[in-house]
């Protein structure tokens, strides 16, 4: 191994010319057969005697080579004595660069690989390191050995795959409360960062289930004692010295964020009394023990923190945390007495805003920041939103004590509105849409007075002369679900909000605008109102979400289509046109950037999600217009792609353009050619998206098609082996698509045999199962019948069908059992095995038949019923149709109909099995069936 050459082509890797890095490479690539390569490039990376450069390329280098080498059996592959070589070699280099911010995190990384292939144990290394305490960088690099061994085991849950981890807690938990004692006197960058180091290691392992080191109690008061110490640690001079941006990236100011988040997440885990984690004991003990020490520290540090004590927002963020766990358990007790100083000192301010630089210099990111109602983020203002929200909740006596902290707020600012006491009235109006949902539910004794309220303290703030509040006092709006009973209150608001959605100079106020007027256009005053202005807002909406990348216009935007749909159908084709256009560009973009690892990948997609319902939207709403040209492209472009981001709705928009015209166009079938093409890459995991879609292309494009055409014949063969297939892609799924087929073209197949057959392998919802069955029963009676007592199943599934009877209580459901009834009485020879229960079926075709009136106005009362109107899903009984809103091979079904004229051909052909089924019946059941064959004939007659 030429050391020289390999230190010449590590350098050249970095050469700015392409063909000299190309040259170095494959140089490289060619020495990685040699044995001790990978152990040549770590001493390489530890050597001071080269140039940093080298050393630096050298340790990546050494990383890639673990990463990618590490096992395996190839060439190239780390042989298991070099390895162990390795092992050694990287513990000493890590102890040797442990201050060396360049070469020691491609040495972590390397550590993090080998450790995730496992079979490495070190213990006895990190014991023998964390104990030196004479040399930092021993202690130093045993910590972080620790911290990587605790990450790569934390989330093992059962007894024995914790053992490794529990060997660790149980042989270095002892010595780091030792370590920990002494670094928490100390002030020093590398004290911190060392603390920093043990506190993720108890993040780690306590992360998923409680370490046996802690069934043993009292080991839990060091640790209680060392996170409540960190937590009122004052943080060094140094620190406050710099500005709060860099300041939290310190590690002494990362070891408070930890000091907070280990003691509110592990008391959610391990300590509220509807914890599964722990013992009963164990919760008690500590809500009796801890939890009243805890709670007076945190009171404490409020009070500084409302004396100008700093902290940053992520401590911020875990204090306010552990305070909202408390209102919801006993421990409420002990808060009480102090919770108007937590909400007027610490839940008040974290929603304040300290300054307006961001409002200023990046309206669109201010949008994200404080307007999105999705941010998942860890932020003092997020946890003092949840906290408000808990206590109105849980402790509602609360209430008019936040509403007397309002009533000051309110009226300081109309007293002396300046910019400091604007800043104070936004955090009002954060505190009034926190609770908003308690002053107006059904039964709140403050309903009564929300008009007042929201005359009192927003309406004046929607022309304010700081537009940080007009736009804050849209949100308010916007998050009021509320029934205006004073309208001139509502004319008001309705004359604010829409003023500002004209504010064109403002992008945070027409935004927020937007979403208000969203809101208030359920109100019928604000649909006449707004009525001749909706294309024009449509203009204004489309226009927005061309240059701002916010999901929350495409929202709007739905809700405008939904409410205004006949007003916007002149204008449906243009504005399809540009959705459709935003899609594929916000798609496009979404898809480079997660090519080259970009941050806003995720943002791209939520807006174009957004894009793709509210074309759906648009199809179901605007069903006089034909939108399937307009909007095809952007399906074909998710198929083509392979875009699993957008899948989903994609699928949902191409079976609304189908249903809404009912019909299967040559654009639709260009779609369903590539869709049955996706099956031959990556479509069969998603399989169950494509259900919806291909139910409409079976009842809308089958029902005009031979059986043995290429396009039925390529659905059914991806069906059968999905079907086949020992992975289940979604059998329910795929049998019901089979049911639809067989029930389209009225032919019995060899469909049935092949999921029965399964059916004796496995377990498959059986639900299905009698589906599919009576499908193929009223087709051909007498095959199905040949094919259930060929596999010995006939009496099963009949078992099988009477269980299920309440599962088929829908139209469809009915429908289909009188057809498979039918076909199953009119069979000449009824098996042995079930001819017993020739009453029992007589019955049950009597029941469907009179239940199918019922179910029939059932599900017209559903259809006529606002599709998109609010449910409360707590107060309805819910349907078990789900097919109420879909088309169904069966719609077109008059059973009546089809019922009398097969009794009556029965009663031709085999009149003693009528007869049969005659005599099955009652006395009452057979005047029933009487009137009804009475009203099928005369309804007939009067055609």
């Amino acid at each position: 191994m030429d050391r020289s050459a390999i230190l010449n082509a590590l350098t050249a890797t970095l050469d700015p010319n392409l063909q000299v890095r190309k040259q170095a490479e494959a140089q490289l690539s060619a020495c990685e057969t040699q044995p001790g390569f990978t152990a040549f490039c770590l001493d390489v990376a530890i050597d001071d005697s080269i140039t940093p450069s080298q050393r630096s390329s050298s340790a990546v280098y050494f990383k890639n080579r673990i990463y990618v080498h590490w096992g395996g059996s190839t060439d190239r592959a780390i042989g298991p004595e070099e390895q162990e070589q390795i092992k050694t070699k990287i513990i000493e280099a890590l102890v040797k660069c442990y201050n060396d911010s360049h070469i020691r995190p491609q040495l972590t990384v390397a550590v993090k690989h080998i450790l995730s292939r496992g079979g490495w144990d070190l213990n006895q290394p990190i014991n023998h390191l964390i104990t030196n305490t004479t040399d930092p960088a021993y202690c130093y690099t045993g910590l972080l050995l620790l911290l990587e061994a605790t990450k790569s085991l934390r989330y093992k849950y059962d007894d024995h795959d914790r053992q490794p981890l529990n060997n660790y807690i149980n042989n270095t938990f002892p010595i780091l409360e030792q370590r920990a004692s002494h670094l928490i006197q100390q002030t020093d960058y590398m004290s911190g960062e060392m603390m920093y180091y043990i506190l993720k290691i108890f993040k780690y392992a306590t992360l998923v289930a409680l370490p046996t080191y802690f069934h043993q109690l009292s080991n839990l008061e060091t640790w209680v004692s060392l996170h409540l110490a960190i937590t009122q640690k004052p943080l060094p001079q140094e620190v406050l010295d710099v500005e709060p941006s860099d300041r939290i990236l310190d590690k002494r100011v990362k070891c408070q964020k930890w000091g907070f988040g280990n003691l509110s997440r592990f008391y959610q885990r391990y300590c509220t009394p509807t914890s599964k984690n722990a013992s009963p004991e164990f919760i008690e003990y500590f809500n009796k023990t801890y939890i009243p020490q805890i709670l007076q520290v945190y009171f404490g540090i409020v009070e500084k923190w409302g004396s100008g004590s700093w902290l940053s927002d992520s401590s911020l963020y875990n204090l306010i945390s552990f305070f909202e766990k408390c209102i919801m358990t006993e421990a409420w007790s002990l808060i009480q007495p102090h919770y108007s100083a937590i909400l007027r000192h610490l839940i008040f301010p974290c929603l304040c805003q300290e300054n307006l630089e961001l409002f200023e210099d990046d309206p669109e990111e201010y949008i994200r920041r404080y307007f999105d109602i999705n941010r998942e983020s860890n932020t003092a203002d997020i946890a003092a939103v949840d906290a408000l929200f808990v206590t109105a909740h849980h402790r509602f006596e609360e209430i008019n004590g936040i509403l007397g902290l309002l009533n000051e707020v309110f009226t300081q600012f109309f007293a002396n509105q300046s910019e400091e006491t604007a800043l104070k009235a936004e955090g009002g109006l954060r505190v009034l849409s926190s609770i908003s949902f308690a002053l107006t539910k059904k039964d709140s004794p403050f309903l009564s007075q929300v008009d007042q309220m929201i005359d009192s303290f927003v309406v004046p703030l929607l022309t304010s002369q700081f537009l940080f509040l007009r736009a804050r006092s849209c949100e308010t709006v916007s998050i009021f679900s509320h029934t205006y009973t004073d309208k001139n209150v509502l004319s008001k608001v309705f004359q604010g909000v829409h003023a500002n959605f004209n504010n064109t100079e403002c992008l945070p106020v027409q935004i927020e605008a937007a979403d208000a007027l969203k809101v208030l256009i359920t109100d019928s005053l604000v649909i006449d109102a707004i009525r001749p202005e909706v294309p024009s807002i449509m203009k204004t909406l489309l226009s927005l979400s061309k240059v701002f990348e916010l999901d929350m216009l495409a929202e709007i935007m739905e809700a405008f289509v939904e409410t205004f749909s006949d007003d916007l159908e002149p204008f449906a084709v243009d504005m399809g046109q540009s959705l459709c256009d935003q899609f594929i560009r916000t798609a496009t973009e979404m898809m480079e950037m997660q090519t080259s690892g970009g941050d806003s990948a995720e943002d791209k997609e939520y807006q174009a999600i957004g894009f793709m319902n509210t074309m759906t939207t648009m199809t179901m709403s605007m069903t006089k217009v034909n939108l399937e040209p307009v909007f095809m492209p952007a399906i074909e472009f998710v198929v083509q792609n392979a875009s699993i981001s957008f899948l989903t709705e994609a699928m949902e928009l191409a079976e609304s353009l189908i249903s809404a015209q009912r019909n299967v166009s040559d654009n639709a079938w260009k779609l369903y050619s590539l869709v049955i093409d996706s099956f031959q890459t990556y479509a069969a995991e998603f399989f169950e998206t494509y259900i919806p879609f291909f139910e409409a292309i079976i009842v809308f494009g089958f029902k005009g098609l031979q059986y043995n055409d290429p396009k039925v014949t390529a659905l059914k063969q991806v069906l059968h082996e999905l079907i086949a297939s020992p992975v289940d892609y979604d059998n329910v799924g795929a049998i019901e698509l089979l049911e639809y087929i067989i029930l389209t073209f009225n032919e019995f197949n060899d469909d049935l045999v092949l999921v029965l057959k399964k059916f004796k392998e496995e377990e498959l919802a059986p639900h299905s199962i009698v589906r599919i069955l009576l499908a193929s029963m009223s087709v051909d009676s007498v095959r199905t019948l040949q094919v259930t007592e060929s596999l010995g199943e006939t009496l099963r599934l009949s078992e099988i069908w009477f269980n299920l009877s309440t599962s088929f209580e829908t139209v469809y459901g009915l429908k289909l059992q009188i057809l498979g009834l039918l076909g199953l009485l009119s069979t000449p020879q009824i098996p042995g095995s079930i001819v017993g229960y020739l009453q029992q079926f007589s019955v049950k075709l009597f029941t469907c038949v009179s239940r199918l009136p019922e179910a029939i106005s059932k599900r017209q009362e559903q259809l006529k019923a606002d599709y998109y109107s609010p449910v409360d899903y707590e107060d309805v009984e819910y349907e078990a149709d789900e097919d109420v809103f879909k088309s169904t091979p069966l719609d077109d079904l008059n059973s009546f109909v089809d019922f009398n004229n097969k009794f009556t051909h029965l009663h031709s052909v085999m009149p003693e099995r009528q007869q049969q089924i005659m005599d099955s019946l009652s006395v009452d059941q057979k005047r029933v069936l009487h009137e009804i064959l009475m009203f099928i004939t005369s309804q007939e007659q009067t055609k």
